[in-house]
């Protein structure tokens, strides 16, 4: 794995079909972590493609197994847990998010016959740049966006159980929420990216599935945050 330099004033960039981790933390502590392949790094846009059976890192409880998404919000976060392996089953997603925005944009497809499944909303802290990838910070709250443009949020319990808890305040709460709904006016424009026909994107298809970076757990930093120049 290398970084290249970059051009625009964003450090250092990576290059189309690096294969980095895309991390996820919940108080510092990673949470997940997806070996992703990088499809675009630029000013403009991360475009990171997460592959249908990649495996990945999750929440798993003592004994191993993953803890079940079904269980409210209050109860995952009382049991306790560690980093297990895992694998993205059934779909594969384009991640797409620009820099310095609170949230990114995946692109879903079912199956083998890339069955168009629509957009997804993810709330999340701006990407930071890091030695092996990128990190963020899941806000809970998601927007789920069907191939007709018609949308819902997803999650609110989540983040409400969350101000209860105290992981975030009431005002961040309202701060996530209406990053939300700025992207929702994009669905409703047919702003970017829902005017790019990224739905149309395919992999190359030499390429093989991402695996786990070596040091996938490295807390070494490379900037603040990507943002824009």
């Amino acid at each position: 794995m290398r970084l290249v330099a970059g051009e625009h004033g964003t450090g250092r960039l990576w290059a189309l079909g690096e294969r980095i981790a895309l991390r996820y933390r919940d108080g510092g502590r990673l949470s997940w972590v997806e070996p992703v392949t990088v499809v675009e790094d630029t000013p403009a846009c991360v475009a990171l493609y997460l592959a249908m059976g990649t495996p990945l890192k999750l929440p798993v409880g003592r004994d191993g197994v993953p803890i079940p998404r079904t269980l409210p919000y209050e109860a995952r976060e009382a049991l306790p847990w560690r980093l297990g392996d895992g694998v993205w089953r059934d779909t594969s997603v384009l991640w797409l998010a620009r820099p310095g925005a609170a949230h990114a944009i995946g692109i879903f497809w079912r199956g083998a016959d890339w069955a168009f499944l629509g957009w997804y909303i993810d709330l999340q802290a701006p990407l930071r740049r890091t030695a092996v990838g990128f990190d963020t910070e899941d806000h809970l709250l998601d927007v789920v966006v069907a191939p007709d443009r018609s949308w819902r949020w997803k999650d609110e319990d989540e983040l409400a159980a969350a101000v209860r808890l105290g992981r975030f305040t009431h005002a961040e709460a309202a701060a996530i929420r209406a990053e939300g709904e700025a992207v929702i006016g994009a669905v409703a424009r047919r702003a970017w990216p829902f005017d790019a026909g990224w739905e149309h994107w395919r992999p190359d298809p030499r390429w093989s599935l991402s695996t786990m970076p070596a040091a996938w757990d490295s807390d070494e930093r490379i900037q603040a945050s990507v943002t824009d120049d």
